[in-house]
Formats: C-alpha cells, sequence, structure tokens
C-alpha cells in the first residue's frame, strides 16, 4: 500500500507543479530591456511554459514583440491569444473537473478577465503605432463587448467593479479627433465625455486615478465644435486645462508618448494547514497579489527644435493595471475561498470513505499509515493557482505635446516619487508636419 500511495504521489507532481521557471526568466529579460534576448528564449523554447500554460506562452511573446517595435508580429501573437481565450472559453464544463479533484494546473491557464481586455488595447496601441487607426478603433471598440460578455457569466451581486475602461474610450477618443472628419470629431466628442464619466464614476473611487489634464483638454477642443453649452461648462470645471482649439490643432502637430511603467503584480500564495481531529490533514491554498515596486514614479516629454526654446510635458495616469488586477481578484474572492475550502473537502470525504477498506485489509496500522499519507497528498496537491502575464505593466501613463511644424529631438526624462532623474531614454529626431499625429511607446521598470 505504501508503495501504490508513493506511486500516486509522484504522478501528482506532474500534474499539479507551479508554473516552469522560464515564465519569470523572460520578465526578467523584459524588465532589463533584453527584448531580443527574451524573444530568443521565447522562440526557441516554445514548450518550456509547459502544455497547460499555452496561453501565457502566447501573451508574453504578443507582448515582447509589441515592447521591441515589432508591431506587425505582435498584432499575429495577439489575434492567436484572442483564438485560444475563445477556445478556453466554449471548452467542456466536464474537462475542468480536474481542478476540482486535484488543483487548478491541472487544467489549461484560461487569463484573467481584465487580461483578456489588455489583448485589445495593446493590439490597439500595435495599430496606433502603425499608423493604421481603423484598426486600432476597432481593437478599442471591442473592449464593451469583451466586458459585457466577461460580466454576463457572472451572477447579480458578483459582476465585477471593472465593468468598463475609461483608458480605452480615452484612447478611442484620440483616434477617431485624428482624421479630421466632422462625423468622427463627433464620435471623439462622444468617447471622451464616455471616458469621463468612467474616470470620474468608477477609476476615482475604485483606483484613485484621476482625471487626465490631456482628456480634459481634448474634451474641450471637440465640445467648443459641437456643444457651445457643453463647452461652457466644462471651462468652469476644468480651470487647470489649457484650450486648444480644433483648428489650432490641424496647424500644429501632436506628439503622444505611451509609457509602460513598472511591473505588473505577481500573485503569491497564502496557505493554512488543518489538522482534522481523526488524524486526517488539509489545506487551504489562494493566491493573492503581491506589488512589485520601481524607483520610477512618472516621466517627461521633451521636444527640443534646432531655433526655439524646449518644451515639455509630464506623463498622467491614464490605466493602473496593478489597482485593476487588485481588484479583479478581491471581487473574485469569494469565489476562490469556496473553491478552496470545498476541494480539500472533497479530498478528506473521498478519503474517509475509503477508510473502512484499509481497516478490513490492513488493520488499525494500515489505516494510520493510509491516514498519514493521505494528510501528505492533500497538503502537497493543494496549490493556488499563481499563474498570471507576468510581462505586464504596472501602469499605463500618458503625455502629449502640441508642437508647431518642424524638426525636433525628441527624448523622455523619467523621474522618481520626489522628481529625482532616473533616466533619460532618447526617442530621436522627428520631421513634423502640420495636422499630424504621432505616437511613441516605451516601457520603464527601473
Amino acid at each position: 500500500m505504501a508503495g501504490a500511495a508513493a506511486g500516486s504521489i509522484l504522478i501528482l507532481s506532474s500534474c499539479s507543479s507551479l508554473p516552469p521557471s522560464v515564465q519569470p526568466q523572460v520578465n526578467g529579460l523584459v524588465v532589463a530591456n533584453r527584448l531580443d534576448r527574451a524573444l530568443h528564449v521565447l522562440e526557441n523554447q516554445p514548450q518550456a511554459y509547459g502544455a497547460q500554460n499555452e496561453l501565457l506562452y502566447i501573451l508574453d511573446r504578443g507582448m515582447v514583440l509589441h515592447l521591441a517595435g515589432r508591431y506587425k508580429e505582435s498584432i499575429a501573437a495577439f489575434e492567436q491569444a484572442k483564438r485560444k481565450i475563445d477556445q478556453l472559453y466554449t471548452q467542456s464544463i466536464s474537462k475542468l473537473a480536474g481542478s476540482w479533484v486535484v488543483n487548478d494546473y491541472t487544467v489549461p491557464y484560461r487569463g484573467e478577465d481584465y487580461e483578456h481586455v489588455l489583448v485589445n488595447v495593446f493590439q490597439a496601441l500595435n495599430f496606433a503605432a502603425l499608423g493604421e487607426y481603423e484598426e486600432a478603433l476597432v481593437e478599442a471598440r471591442d473592449v464593451d463587448a469583451k466586458l459585457y460578455l466577461i460580466n454576463r457569466q457572472y451572477p447579480e451581486g458578483q459582476k465585477n467593479v471593472y465593468r468598463e475602461d475609461a483608458f480605452v474610450r480615452f484612447l478611442m477618443g484620440i483616434l477617431y479627433e485624428l482624421t479630421g472628419d466632422a462625423r468622427d470629431l463627433n464620435d471623439a466628442d462622444v468617447s471622451y465625455r464616455q471616458a469621463l464619466q468612467i474616470y470620474e464614476r468608477d477609476y476615482g473611487p475604485n483606483y484613485q486615478v484621476a482625471v487626465p489634464l490631456i482628456l480634459k483638454e481634448n474634451l474641450l477642443s471637440v465640445s467648443q465644435r459641437f456643444d457651445p453649452a457643453a463647452f461652457r461648462q466644462y471651462r468652469g470645471r476644468f480651470p487647470d486645462a489649457h484650450f486648444f482649439s480644433l483648428e489650432d490643432k490641424q496647424k500644429n502637430a501632436e506628439v503622444y508618448l505611451v509609457q509602460y511603467n513598472g511591473l505588473g503584480p505577481l500573485k503569491i500564495q497564502n496557505t493554512f494547514p488543518v489538522v482534522l481531529p481523526d488524524g486526517y490533514a488539509v489545506k487551504l491554498a489562494f493566491p493573492r497579489f503581491s506589488e512589485r515596486v520601481v524607483e520610477t514614479a512618472s516621466s517627461r516629454l521633451l521636444a527640443q527644435s534646432d531655433n526655439g526654446p524646449g518644451v515639455s510635458a509630464p506623463s498622467e495616469l491614464g490605466e493602473d493595471i496593478q489597482a485593476i488586477a487588485q481588484k479583479n481578484l478581491d471581487n473574485r474572492r469569494l469565489r476562490i475561498y469556496a473553491k478552496a475550502a470545498l476541494r480539500p473537502a472533497a479530498k478528506y470525504f473521498l478519503e474517509k470513505s475509503q477508510e473502512g477498506r484499509v481497516r478490513d485489509q490492513w488493520g488499525e496500522t494500515g489505516t494510520y499509515v493510509y491516514r498519514g499519507l493521505a494528510g501528505i497528498y492533500n497538503v502537497y496537491s493543494e496549490q493556488a493557482d499563481l499563474r498570471t502575464w507576468q510581462t505586464l505593466p504596472a501602469q499605463i501613463r500618458l503625455s502629449r505635446l502640441i508642437l508647431k511644424p518642424g524638426d525636433y529631438a525628441l527624448r523622455v526624462e523619467t523621474v522618481d516619487a520626489s522628481g529625482r532623474s532616473v533616466e533619460t531614454i532618447d526617442l530621436g529626431r522627428a520631421a513634423l508636419q502640420a495636422g499630424q499625429k504621432r505616437f511613441y511607446l516605451i516601457r520603464t521598470a527601473r
């Protein structure tokens, strides 16, 4: 009997193990800005994440390609991620039964709700960086439908706080405004208003994210054209916002900086071993997020022309991924606790039901050994699911400069919480034309 039980534990080790070490290695290379090396590791070890972690592999690969500026390849990877997410969500419930027998590592990682939405966010920014703004809008518009479908699966009273995305609405407004077409400008006005509402109603109280100044200024620009009464109201509400008419914008160029700052949170495990009165042992295990702190807190976008003074603009927080991840997990905590309690209970009752057979065959000594081995199995097999998309940043920050047509040297200065310089990132030179909008994407993790 002891040999059979030991064999069972060996089998268990193959189906309940934590994610392999390759993913943290890739994340570490991304943090060190060694993106070519990270891609080399990913593309030379496509199976190293494990059979149940294919989605994580695709997400990390898409993100590394995105950060490396290989936007077309990143688009292909994120499209693959979308197909995989759809496939996993249509999977038969019977195929998920293994997670109730052993632990969640026995089934494929399906992704967190916010991770599904961020696929569209990064895909939209892929297209924006390529200047393919219609395709970027398609991705941004899909976020609404995705959030609706995600929350529809939960009963009333258990739906997520994260039901709308203010940053995506804000980005949609910027993309609509690019064309200058009257209909698109009207859509920009609608998107900016919706973004304002979500920032004020949801992002402020839930994630402590204030309305970005750029959003206020863009809303002033389009509302002057479409709703003079609203424009006057906004001018009174936003005394800190500079007013740029749409005509002024068309005479100048806009440079947007999207800064992926910090390191997304990691899941760690909380456990509570429980020894029952009849000698059995079980363990409760559930995940929680652990914040990863970096020195960089913010940034400034700077532009220097050959024949004029330099200008700069500070970055603003547009999306707090870390806060959304934590809130998303908090929303599911009761469901997680229920599963964390029911699964060990199911193991215990199953083992208890077999105790009589063991006693009949092996006597009290065999029963004592059986309980000990069952306890080892229970404690070893019960693992919280700590899988997560590790290459995500903690924040998405945004800054914007409105510049006269001409040649500029562009750079970014990152600063810590006290305003001291951390590093300078050279964006190169840009020949900007009237009416042009240009996006720059950077990653900061120092």
